[in-house]
């Protein structure tokens, strides 16, 4: 179970635009200030049948502009709140992506410019994460379902009615199917993202039913999901010295 109740915490934090669009948590990128917390809700099988669940909150925030190279660039912060193994943890981390990148067909996760990471749990308060293409790679892939690049296999849904800090409104919908590779850890996702333009973000609902093994022997299975809990235009950075 412990193996499992670990690669569910790495799905949930691996996170998560005017109007660009990228194929995760971030659909339209609002105006800087925003930010848009969703209520999470996980659920996993291990391979001998026990179960783990996992509950919290993630706050997508925009949280500052840079200019870098001439590039107009967005600090973008993922904020979680939750429980692993009954103890409580806070997980932020802040990332400087060139808006342009933040858009359809991008993959905003291969142009991050900096990303600096801060843990309840880990001593010494924020730190800048340097080396992004070797050992600390780690700290972009737990993002990769949340901060995806294009899909394959999408299907677009029918309107249908979601239930949210929005109110009852009809949501635009899509599903699409992915892998996301850890070390030898293979997950196999199928998600299912609901829309809607007065959402910060766009996202309103973010589902994902994961299968996850390891070199073809199966480990278990997961349920996660997101769903807009409350939203604001006032986002004030937890690192705030992270330039």
């Amino acid at each position: 179970m412990h193996a499992l109740c670990t690669l569910t915490f790495m799905v949930l934090l691996t996170l998560v635009t005017t109007t660009a669009q990228a194929e995760g948590l971030i659909h339209q990128l609002p105006e800087d200030g925003a930010w848009a917390q969703f209520d999470i809700q996980g659920k996993g099988t291990d391979a001998d049948g026990s179960t783990v669940t996992l509950s919290g909150t993630i706050t997508m925030s925009s949280v500052g502009t840079a200019e870098v190279d001439g590039e107009q660039c967005r600090w973008i912060e993922v904020a979680t709140e939750g429980k692993r193994d009954d103890q409580a943890f806070t997980d932020i981390v802040k990332l400087l992506i060139p808006e342009s990148q933040l858009a359809q067909g991008k993959d905003p996760l291969k142009h991050v410019l900096k990303i600096w990471h801060k843990h309840s749990q880990v001593p010494g308060g924020a730190k800048q994460i340097e080396d992004l293409a070797g050992q600390n790679a780690r700290y972009l892939r737990k993002f990769r379902p949340l901060l995806h690049g294009p899909f394959e296999m999408v299907q677009k849904l029918e309107k249908a009615p979601v239930d949210s800090k929005l109110g009852k409104v009809d949501c635009d919908g899509y599903s699409a199917s992915g892998e996301v590779e850890m070390g030898t850890i293979l997950m196999n996702s199928q998600y299912t993202i609901r829309l809607h333009k007065s959402a910060p973000f766009g996202v309103v609902t973010w589902q994902a039913e994961t299968e996850v093994s390891r070199e073809g022997q199966a480990l278990g299975t997961m349920s996660t999901k997101f769903k807009l809990s409350d939203f604001g235009k006032d986002a004030k950075s937890a690192i705030p010295d992270a330039k």
